[in-house]
């Protein structure tokens, strides 16, 4: 007790003197600027001790030094290719002294190289002056952003856009965005502002997980367009700026691991030749070629386990110019490689016959094993001839190879059978090889033939190809419950009318397309008027071949390994599927021309002009020479007004306003005359040539304030007026017999919505969040089925009004940011809220499949090691967020009158009666990146 008091004593008495002075802080910005100096050097120094403090600014430019003993102190601050900066401060006893500095640029070249290099198009300060100079309403993501957050794909970078949604893929992994709830065939894809084809076989959409994020040096979704940009985006844009030569020799190295924790705890399963793919014994061998047992591999359906595979992610960037800066070049080299297993459970489900209410007719047990193999190469070489003349030569190619093992246990639950895996079940191993293919090259030039007169020009071809194979067993077995509890397995035999069922897509999709442009500068009335007129003309080929064939047993079987199997020679479509309707070409020629003008006038800047465009599509399909429609043109024309108007509040705020006309053109699939659909579907799929192109007037209006550095405040509304809307709907066919299923134009549909998008840093801290409301209704016939009154079951036709497909009314983003300059720390944990929105429309009335709201949340972080090198860490979906789909439709009681499955009421496992139709649920658990990046 006589120790503790003094040393109690001495502890307050140090505590007290580590606290005693004053604090010091101050901000740091570029003179001529203004912009906020991150990462400059703070040096402060006591005149009489010559103790010295150091720190460095952060994000806003601020720096604080706290606990300061009282006394003169001169500050210092220091800035590469800035001339250093001296002050002097007082640090008082209790209080908190301010100083500021404006460094003002060393005047070199050297200063030059630097400034372009720290500020270039990959940071987020270039993102913010994007955004803020930009004509059409747009926000942008920069490369330095995509660094440091959790995204390794273009796809998942999307998602943190204001107003942007995710369509995930099978595997989890984000596919397509939905901007502003409008499905994506509203959307258009661009590399570098130029379009590229798609690699799918029936529509024009582009997936956007064939892209790595670490290629793009930003990335930008427009929401608005101008007249010198293609028409056909009535939601708007995905624009991915490919990286370019930094003025100075940069390296760039990254080298990761991946890890899947549901791989970790299941497994993974793969097959044999999962590297090839290859072409249909048809098309290797001509059409009168009769296939035989021999022309198919069994190795697909060779399946073995993997414990735990490692994921793999490297990319390399090399560039730089030459020492008279004319010659520029830089390659970039992205690889990623993960594997994914995926549980699922899915509910087949039907409309009951007097109700309409739905009705469960079978369950499935699934389990997805995915790789995918994701390759980028990207090549950009510029050569500035003189300061009027400049080339640039812009090469990519993308490469998606997947590997999907799929294996479902289906259950029957039309005799009221229970749960999965009672009573007669399918088992059907998959296995699906598919590459998808993306090349992409341009050619560009600027010239200044005047003062006041330039043109630019740009060609640009593309290609795009997917080549899929796809094997699947077909087995079955019964599993009866006994009634003494005990369950009776039956052996495992094959399907002997098909027993292997091997299918063969190629689809290529092909644009050749040149670009002009003039850009003339007058003065009028002392303002500088920009006036701008072109063209451009794209000549596109679709070409889709697909065949399937099925191989059957001689005698029936019991499956003891695809080896044993003795098939019959006899295959059945031994000479494949020439007429099926995905067999067929497609041709499509675009001609625009535009004129523009621009001007500022005050505190007024206005852009306006007119577009046309001019489309002929053609096409030759599958079906027999003497069938009407097997050859088909189409041909509209659109004139397409835009105007934008942008007042500046102030210098760093403003309002902008813009209006657009623009059309969505039918995906090509829909326009061939053809008659298809899944074996096991309700209806067949009509093609219809008579659809014709959405067109829509879209409105938008946002307050923009760009206060400082990375910090921003975007507020705004729109609305879209849909004519002609795209949607699918039962309609009579030609026999007026049955209804089909077919794409129509229906009426009149409404979109619109509020967005704010906030981004907030305070030295080390920052904060970006966004959240958007979207409204949207379209009436679409639907089918009702019912009871007369004669007991008689019959369907009717009636009218819905329902939110577009894909479309949440709630999204939000919140990012949670820490950046320590000092330490090299860098980390963020970023979360995302989706809500419901409708999966999959229904034929019949209050049937639409809806998507349960959900949050994701992912980390990242990345540490300074030395000076070249970093370690960085990334794991997703943190929470376990699960893919969930639902019926809006109370599961009905027991003992229903009516009979049937799902429809009684049974009690059925993942059902809960009075609670939403349960229909399908995945789960994908985390996924974790460890790796390094060098940088020089």
């Amino acid at each position: 007790m006589k120790r503790f008091f003094p040393l109690l004593f001495l502890s307050l008495l140090i505590t007290g003197l580590a606290y005693a002075g004053g604090s010091l802080r101050g901000v740091v910005t570029d003179k001529k600027s203004h912009e906020p100096m991150i990462g400059a050097t703070v040096r402060i120094q006591n005149k009489k001790t010559g103790r010295i403090l150091a720190t460095g600014t952060g994000l806003d430019g601020t720096f604080m030094f706290k606990n300061v003993p009282t006394g003169s102190y001169e500050v210092q601050v220091k800035y590469i290719s800035y001339k250093d900066a001296k002050k002097d401060a007082e640090v008082a006893e209790g209080t908190t002294s301010a100083v500021t500095f404006q460094l003002e640029d060393a005047g070199s070249q050297l200063r030059e190289v630097a400034i372009t290099a720290r500020l270039g198009n990959d940071t987020e300060q270039a993102a913010r002056r994007v955004e803020q100079r930009s004509d059409q309403v747009l926000n942008a993501v920069s490369s330095k952003t995509i660094e440091a957050s959790p995204d390794i794909t273009v796809a998942n970078v999307t998602q943190r856009v204001s107003g942007v949604a995710l369509e995930r893929s099978s595997n989890g992994e984000g596919q397509y965005a939905i901007i502003r709830g409008m499905e994506k065939r509203y959307t258009y894809t661009l590399i570098n502002g130029y379009k590229i084809p798609s690699p799918d076989n029936k529509t024009r959409y582009v997936p956007l997980d064939i892209f790595p994020a670490d290629i793009i040096d930003r990335l930008e979704v427009y929401k608005s367009l101008t007249p010198s940009m293609e028409g056909d985006a009535i939601a708007g844009g995905i624009n991915m700026v490919l990286k370019e030569a930094p003025d100075h020799f940069t390296v760039n190295a990254n080298l990761g691991l991946g890890l899947s924790q549901a791989v970790m705890n299941n497994g993974y399963t793969k097959f044999g030749d999962n590297d090839v793919t290859v072409r249909s014994p048809r098309v290797n061998n001509g059409l009168s070629y009769t296939a035989s047992t021999n022309d198919f591999s069994k190795n697909p359906a060779h399946y073995t386990n993997s414990k735990m595979p490692m994921g793999l992610i490297a990319g390399l960037n090399l560039g730089g110019r030459t020492n008279d800066k004319k010659l520029g070049a830089l390659v970039s080299l992205s690889y990623q490689d993960n594997y994914k297993t995926t549980k699922s459970t899915f509910f087949g489900t039907d409309v009951d016959l007097y109700t309409n209410q739905p009705k469960l007719t079978s369950i499935s047990a699934r389990q997805y094993s995915t790789e995918q193999q994701r390759t980028g190469l990207v090549g950009r070489f510029d050569y500035r001839i003189n300061d009027r003349n400049k080339l640039v030569l812009d090469a990519a190619y993308i490469n998606l190879a997947q590997n999907q093992y799929r294996f479902t246990s289906d259950t029957d639950l039309v005799l009221q059978r229970t749960g999965i895996g009672q009573g007669r079940v399918k088992e059907s191993p998959r296995s699906i090889r598919s590459v998808e293919q993306i090349a992409n090259f341009s050619l560009h030039g600027d010239h200044r033939l005047a003062e006041n007169l330039s043109v630019n020009w740009t060609g640009v071809y593309s290609k795009a190809t997917d080549n899929e194979n796809r094997y699947q067993l077909n087995l079955v077995t019964s599993r009866t419950l006994q009634p003494g509890g005990n369950v009776t397995q039956e052996p495992l035999t094959v399907d002997a009318s098909g027993a292997y069922d091997a299918t063969f897509a190629y689809n290529t999709d092909e644009d050749k397309s040149g670009y002009l442009n003039f850009v003339y500068v007058p003065k009028i009335f002392d303002t500088k008027v920009e006036f701008s007129a072109g063209g451009m003309y794209r000549d596109k080929s679709r070409n889709s071949t697909f065949d399937d064939y099925t191989l059957r047993l001689a005698a029936p079987q019991n499956y003891t390994g695809v080896d044993n199997l003795n098939f019959d020679p006899n295959v059945i479509n031994a000479q494949g599927t020439p007429f099926d309707p995905l067999n067929y070409t497609f041709s499509e020629k675009v001609g625009a021309g535009y004129g523009q003008f621009k001007f500022t006038a005050g505190r007024i800047q206005a852009t306006g002009g007119v577009r046309y465009e001019h489309t002929s599509q053609s096409w030759v399909d599958a079906l027999p020479e003497t069938f009407n429609g097997k050859t088909g043109d189409i041909k509209y024309r659109d004139l397409l007004p835009s105007f934008i108007l942008k007042y500046n509040l102030t210098d760093n705020q403003s309002l902008h306003a813009t209006y657009y006309a623009a059309i969505s053109r039918p995906n090509f699939y829909e326009l061939v005359p053809h008659v298809s659909g899944d074996p096991d579907a309700d209806y067949l799929e009509y093609g219809n040539p008579n659809l014709k192109p959405a067109r829509a007037d879209n409105y938008d209006l946002r307050y923009e304030f760009f206060p400082k550095g990375f910090d921003q405040l975007l507020a705004g509304v729109f609305y879209k007026r849909i004519v002609d809307p795209i949607e699918y709907a039962l309609v009579p066919s030609s026999s007026a017999k049955d209804l089909v299923l077919e794409a129509g134009n229906f009426g009149t549909a409404r979109n619109y919505g509020f967005e704010l998008d906030a981004t907030k840093y305070i030295n080390k801290f920052g904060f970006r969040a966004n959240y958007s409301f979207t409204q949207s209704d379209i009436t679409t016939p639907k089918q009702e089925r019912y009871r007369d009154a004669a007991g008689n079951t019959q369907q009717r036709t009636v009218d819905q009004t329902r939110p577009l497909q894909g479309q949440s009314k709630h999204l939000g983003n919140l990012s949670l940011l820490y950046k320590d300059i000092k330490t090299g720390l860098d980390a963020q944990v970023s979360a995302v809220y989706t809500g419901e929105r409708i999966n999959s429309v229904s034929n019949y009335l209050n049937n639409d499949i809806w998507q349960k709201a959900f949050v994701t949340l992912d980390v990242s972080a990345e540490k300074k090691i030395t000076k070249h090198l970093f370690v960085y860490a990334k794991a997703t979906n943190l929470l376990n967020t699960p893919y969930q789909l639902f019926i809006k439709q109370a599961y009905p009681q027991p003992s229903g009158p009516n009979g049937g499955a799902g429809a009684t009421g049974q009690v059925i496992e993942y059902q809960e009666a009075g609670k939403n139709t349960f229909v399908r649920k995945d789960n994908y658990l985390q996924y974790y990146i460890l790796g390094v990046h060098y940088k020089f």
